[in-house]
Formats: C-alpha cells, sequence, structure tokens
C-alpha cells in the first residue's frame, strides 16, 4: 500500500527544484507529482471562478471586484512512498525548498503534540 504526503509550494521553479532534489534523494520520478491551482481561465473555487461582473457593484472598475485568488499560480507537490520514513525523508526536502503543509489536521496535531495533548 502506498501511503502519500501532499504539500503546496508557490512557485513552479520552486516546485521543479524540489522535485530534482527528491530525484537525487533516490525517489522514483513515478512517484512524485506537481499539480497546478490555477490556469489560463482564472483563480478557481470549488470549480467556480472568482469575482463578480462590474454591474453587480454598480459599474466599478473590474479590478475591483474581480481579485485573482490567492492560491492563483502554487503548485501541489504529492510524494508517494511504501516506508513511512522515506515520507518523512520527503517532507524535510520540500520543506528545504518551501513547500508547506496546508493541512489543518496536521497543524492541529503538531500543536498538540508541542503542547503534550494526544488527539484521540
Amino acid at each position: 500500500m502506498n501511503n502519500q504526503i501532499l504539500r503546496v509550494i508557490d512557485d513552479i521553479a520552486d516546485a521543479e527544484r524540489a522535485r530534482q532534489a527528491l530525484l537525487d534523494a533516490g525517489f522514483d520520478r513515478d512517484s512524485i507529482e506537481i499539480s497546478h491551482t490555477g490556469d489560463e481561465a482564472g483563480p478557481s473555487e470549488a470549480n467556480f471562478t472568482v469575482g463578480d461582473s462590474p454591474a453587480v457593484k454598480g459599474g466599478t472598475d473590474y479590478k475591483d471586484v474581480y481579485t485573482p485568488g490567492l492560491e492563483i499560480s502554487k503548485c501541489v507537490i504529492t510524494v508517494a512512498a511504501e516506508d513511512p520514513a522515506r515520507l518523512e525523508q520527503a517532507a524535510v526536502i520540500l520543506e528545504q525548498h518551501g513547500a508547506r503543509d496546508t493541512d489543518p489536521a496536521h497543524a492541529a496535531a503538531r500543536r498538540n503534540e508541542g503542547s503534550g495533548l494526544r488527539s484521540s
């Protein structure tokens, strides 16, 4: 059974450098996937383009009513490995290249570990 981790990185060039570092560390090319959160159609949120028609706000300037989402141009990197220790190694490598774990459940678990609490 493959386990995987997901991380978010801001820039495609940084994502490609992170991929190369993973390859250099012996990860299989097929175990690393990079996907983008935006495309040429603009930012999306829940499969819908974000923003209103200028007419909705009384004809104000388009730039005032259509602000690209903050996640546009971010990359999601997925790394799969059988061995949990390899996933820990991948997490360290990705963090060194600016990747972040944005899962709120993971953040809560880290806070609990730091405070001596355990989640059940």
